[in-house]
C-alpha cells in the first residue's frame, strides 16, 4: 500500500478509535462551569453577540472567558445547533480531541519516517511496505496513549474546559507546517502566524505555540526560513494578551474576586510549583487518584528535595534525549514549554488541575512513540516482536480503564462531587457542588445541610456558601435565619448587593436568583 494511502487510512482509524472510545462520555450532562456558561448565562445563547466575538470586542466585556474568544465562539456554535442540550456540546468535543490525536499520529509518523529517510519529501513517498509499518505501529501507540489518558479527560467531557483543546489544535497544524513544509516560505510563515494567533485566541496558555514552534523549526532545519512567520506569530500573540489585559472590564462581577499568589516569593513559589511538578509526573505514571478539585493534601507527602531530586532526573533524561532523537527532544521541549503557562507563576484560581496538562500530553505522545519505535527496530521479529505488542496493548488497556473511570465520574455532578469528597472531605467547593445537586432534586433540606457544611470548612469566609446557605433556608422556612446568612454574604462579597449583581454573576441558577430576591426583600 503506498505510503500516504497508509498513513491517511491509519490517521482515519485513530480519529475513529478516539470517537468510539469516548461514547461513554456522551450520555453525560452539564457537570462544572458549563452549569453557569450554558443553563445560567444567556450570553452564547444570543445571537446578537456574534459581532462581539468574531470583532474580539467582547475582551473588554464583563462575560465569562472574554479572553478567549475562540473558545466562546465554539460554545456559541454549539449553542446556535443544540441549544441547551449537552449531548451536542459533548460530542465537539470529542470530535475536536479524535481530530487531535489523529494530526498528532501524523506528526508522528512524519517525524519517524524523516529519521528513517532524512527530508519531509521522501516521508510522503512510497517505500517498502516494512519502512511503513515501522512507524505507524509506535505513532499509533504514541497517539493513543495521549487520547486515552486519564488527566486528559477533564478537558474532553466538560464543555467549558474545551479551550485547551483548541489550543493543541493549530498548535499540531503548525507542527504540521514545519514537518512537511510547502515549498513557498511566505506559505509556512503565514500558516505558523495564524496558528500563533488561534491558538492564544483559544487560551492564554496558548503563548507557549510560538516557542514549541520554533523548537520544532531549530530541531528540523526549517528556523531560518521560518523565523518571519515565527516572529510575527510572537508578536501577535503577546499583542493580544497585552489588549486583552489593558480592555478588561474595570470591575467584574464574574470575577468578583482576583486569585492569590500561592507564596509570598519567588523562592517559596518555586519550591511549592517544583513539588506540584512532581505530583504531576507521578499522575502521569500513576494516573487512579485524579480529582476535579485537589487541595494542599495531594502534595503533603512530596518534600522539596524529592521534588528537585525527581525533576533533575528527569531533566538529565530530557538533556540526553535531545542529543539523541529529535522527536524526543519536541516531545518534551512540548511538555515543558506547555506545562510552564499553566504552573503557578501567575497566579491562578486553581493551582492543579488535571485539564492543564492536555497539552503537554500531547509532548508525552511523542516520547512514547519514538520510545516505542527504537524498541520496535530492535525486537521487530519472533516472541520478543510478539511480546513487544503484547506489553504495548496491556498498556494501552490499562490506561483505557483508568480513562473510562475518570468518564464516568464526569457524566453528571453528583458523581463528580462524591468523588472529590471522597478524597477530600473538607473541600468547601465540592460540599457547595453537593447542595446544588440537592437542590435541583427538591431537597433542600439536604442542600441546606452541605451549603452548611461549606460555610464551615471555608471558615466563614466564603459568600458564596453563605448565600447558598441562605436560599435553602429560605426554602426550608427558616426565613430569619436566611436573612442573617445574606447579611453575612453581603459583607464578605459586593456580588450579593442586589438581584441584578448575582445575575450577572451566574453563580445561581434563574430559580435560585429569584429565590435570593425574595430574601433581600425581606432583609430590608
Amino acid at each position: 500500500m503506498p505510503t500516504k494511502r497508509a498513513h491517511c487510512l491509519a490517521a482515519a482509524a485513530v480519529f475513529l478509535a478516539g470517537v468510539a472510545l469516548y461514547l461513554p462520555t456522551l450520555r453525560g450532562g452539564f457537570v462544572y462551569d458549563s452549569i453557569a456558561q450554558v443553563l445560567y448565562s444567556d450570553y452564547i445563547h444570543t445571537p446578537a453577540n456574534w459581532v462581539d466575538v468574531l470583532t474580539l470586542r467582547v475582551v473588554g466585556q464583563d462575560e465569562l472567558d472574554r479572553n478567549r474568544p475562540l473558545h466562546l465562539a465554539s460554545l456559541m456554535l454549539d449553542a446556535a445547533i443544540w441549544g441547551k442540550e449537552p449531548f451536542g456540546y459533548r460530542l465537539t468535543s470529542v470530535l475536536l480531541h479524535a481530530l487531535n490525536a489523529a494530526l498528532l499520529f501524523v506528526l508522528i509518523a512524519i517525524a519517524l519516517r524523516q529519521r528513517t529517510t532524512g527530508s519531509a519529501a521522501e516521508a510522503w513517498r512510497d517505500g517498502p511496505k516494512a519502512n511503513a509499518a515501522a512507524t505507524l505501529l509506535p505513532a499509533a501507540f504514541g497517539a493513543l496513549v495521549f487520547a486515552l489518558h486519564p488527566l486528559v479527560v477533564e478537558a474532553v467531557a466538560e464543555p467549558s474546559n474545551r479551550e485547551d483543546l483548541l489550543v493543541l489544535l493549530p498548535m499540531l497544524l503548525g507542527l504540521l507546517a514545519i514537518a512537511a513544509p510547502s515549498h513557498l516560505p511566505w506559505v509556512l510563515n503565514i500558516a505558523l502566524v495564524l496558528c500563533c494567533f488561534f491558538a492564544v485566541l483559544a487560551k492564554e496558555s496558548g503563548i507557549a505555540v510560538p516557542f514549541v514552534f520554533a523548537v520544532a523549526a531549530w530541531l528540523s532545519g526549517q528556523f531560518r526560513r521560518s523565523l518571519p512567520g515565527l516572529l510575527a506569530g510572537l508578536l501577535v500573540a503577546i499583542g493580544f494578551l497585552v489588549v486583552s489585559y489593558l480592555w478588561r472590564p474595570e470591575a467584574s462581577s464574574i470575577l468578583a474576586h482576583v486569585p492569590r499568589g500561592l507564596a509570598p516569593d519567588f523562592g517559596s513559589l518555586l519550591a511549592l510549583q517544583s513539588r506540584i511538578w512532581t505530583l504531576q509526573l507521578w499522575q502521569i505514571i500513576w494516573p487512579w487518584n485524579l480529582s476535579a478539585h485537589y487541595t494542599a493534601e495531594v502534595i503533603a507527602s512530596i518534600s522539596v528535595p524529592l521534588a528537585a531530586a525527581a525533576l533533575f532526573v528527569v531533566a538529565a533524561a530530557a538533556v540526553f534525549a535531545w542529543r539523541t532523537n529529535r522527536l524526543v527532544a519536541l516531545g518534551f521541549s512540548a511538555y515543558v514549554l506547555c506545562l510552564l503557562p499553566a504552573s503557578n507563576f501567575a497566579a491562578q484560581y486553581h493551582p492543579i488541575a488535571d485539564r492543564y496538562l492536555y497539552v503537554p500530553l500531547a509532548g508525552l505522545g511523542m516520547i512514547a512513540a519514538a520510545l516505542v519505535h527504537r524498541l520496535r527496530a530492535k525486537y521487530s521479529n519472533g516472541l520478543p516482536g510478539t511480546a513487544l505488542i503484547a506489553g504495548l496493548l496491556i498498556l494501552i488497556g490499562l490506561e483505557y480503564a483508568a480513562n473510562l473511570r475518570r468518564q464516568f465520574i464526569w457524566q453528571q455532578p453528583v458523581a463528580l462531587w462524591s468523588d472529590v469528597l471522597r478524597q477530600y472531605p473538607n473541600t468547601s467547593q465540592a460540599r457547595i457542588g453537593m447542595a446544588n445537586v440537592h437542590y435541583r432534586a427538591g431537597d433542600f433540606e439536604a442542600a441546606r445541610a452541605s451549603a452548611t457544611e461549606a460555610v464551615v470548612s471555608s471558615g466563614g469566609g466564603w459568600a458564596d456558601a453563605w448565600a447558598l446557605r441562605a436560599i435553602c433556608e429560605w426554602q426550608t422556612g427558616a426565613t430569619e435565619q436566611a436573612v442573617q446568612s445574606l447579611r453575612q454574604a453581603r459583607n464578605l462579597s459586593r456580588v450579593y448587593r442586589d438581584e441584578e449583581s448575582v445575575a450577572e454573576a451566574t453563580i445561581l441558577s434563574p430559580e435560585q436568583v429569584a429565590v435570593f430576591a425574595e430574601v433581600s426583600a425581606a432583609s430590608r
